[in-house]
């Protein structure tokens, strides 16, 4: 690999070698005419000053305008190799560079400088090509952020459009006396009762969501058990497990299993993968909850035996609106819950996947904390 030379350097090295280039020439050329001169009787070194004698004036004169006009040549030669030399190692990567920025400034963020050089262009290049790339991967994540926006509204608008419509429908009957049943009126009041339930759940839902993608969002990171904080989300929900009929295997050491985190957060997001089994889970299903603590990180499992998850939708599963059944329209849910658990476990720099679980499960969602 080439040491790199600055412009100071690089100047002065091609300098010094065009003047021994040139001086170099001019000691050959003046040998060959020595040579040339001698076997003609003249000595080419007084051959200037010497008298023109009247057999050899002639020759004397086209000797003599000769060697001035080599002369000159050797050192016109050398000047443009010079220059030449100089354009190819200043100029030519000034007029890349200039391309370049016109090329990205016109929006073609593909745009790659591959000049050779030695020089602090180097660094230059370099630096160049990272900024593109820069700008190109920011471009991309600012077009994919967004798609997701977009998509999202899509989404509240569908999710907020369903229960409003239902909400509508059963108030226009009520007000204009179409129902007229005490148990009928019961019932539709219920029904927007729990259809205003499910609006105000996703905006509750899609509100902290947002919250959690904000710079000025801070967790209170604190000491945290999270064997025990695993059996106080359990039994928390645990009505719901034995309303399902469903069964509840703990896998939690007696020994605390400490962790930094926000225990408020964190606890949301055992809450979302437990409601989320829940949910999604014929009555009767098995259901498996534990920590382990591994190299490096601390991982929460929580297993269960329901249908497996769609490949279509398994890579997405952890977006928003994004549910484990095939159809969205099939859920209860907001929608969001996974998506939360993925930004709760950013925030805690951990991650959440979905494995395949051994027997008697299907699928298992880990939760993994860093160990700091």
């Amino acid at each position: 690999m080439k040491n790199r030379r600055s412009f100071k350097s690089l100047i002065m090295r091609s300098f010094i070698g065009c003047i021994l280039g040139i001086a170099l020439s001019l000691l050959l050329l003046e040998f060959l005419f020595s040579l040339f001169t001698w076997k003609n009787g003249m000595n080419f070194s007084e051959l200037a000053s010497s008298p023109l004698e009247e057999g050899t004036k002639k020759l004397q004169i086209i000797l003599s305008a000769s060697w001035i006009l080599i002369t000159a040549a050797v050192y016109a030669a050398g000047i443009i190799l010079f220059g030449r030399g100089m354009n190819k190692k200043l100029l030519v990567p000034v007029r890349k560079m200039e391309q370049g920025f016109k090329a990205v400034t016109a929006g073609r963020l593909d745009t790659t400088l591959d000049f050779e050089t030695e020089t602090e262009f180097k660094d230059m290049r370099d630096g160049f090509n990272l900024m593109v790339q820069k700008l190109k991967e920011s471009e991309e994540k600012r077009m994919t952020m967004e798609n997701e926006r977009m998509q999202l509204f899509s989404y509240i608008a569908h999710d907020l459009k369903t229960p409003i419509t239902t909400i509508s429908g059963y108030a226009q009957a009520l007000s204009s006396g179409l129902v007229e049943e005490p148990d009928k009126q019961q019932e539709y009041h219920l029904a927007i009762k729990a259809k205003a339930g499910q609006m105000n759940q996703l905006i509750d839902q899609l509100h902290f969501y947002s919250k959690l993608g904000t710079p000025q969002y801070r967790m209170k990171v604190e000491k945290v058990d999270l064997a025990e904080l695993l059996r106080v989300s359990c039994a928390v929900i645990f009505g719901e497990i034995e309303n399902k009929q469903m069964t509840l295997e703990l896998q939690l050491p007696d020994t605390p299993v400490y962790c930094m985190a926000d225990s408020l957060e964190t606890n949301r997001a055992i809450s979302n993968l437990l409601t989320n089994a829940i949910r999604h889970n014929p009555a009767g299903s098995l259901l498996s909850v534990g920590v382990t603590e591994e190299p490096g990180c601390i991982e929460i499992h929580i297993a269960d035996n329901g249908p497996a998850i769609p490949e279509a939708i398994a890579g997405n599963l952890f977006e928003p609106f994004v549910s484990g059944s095939d159809s969205r329209s099939a859920s209860s849910g907001t929608g969001l819950g996974l998506a939360i658990v993925k930004k709760v476990m950013e925030q805690h720099s951990g991650e959440v996947f979905v494995l395949a679980a051994p027997s008697p499960y299907t699928k298992r969602f880990v939760l993994r904390f860093p160990k700091l």
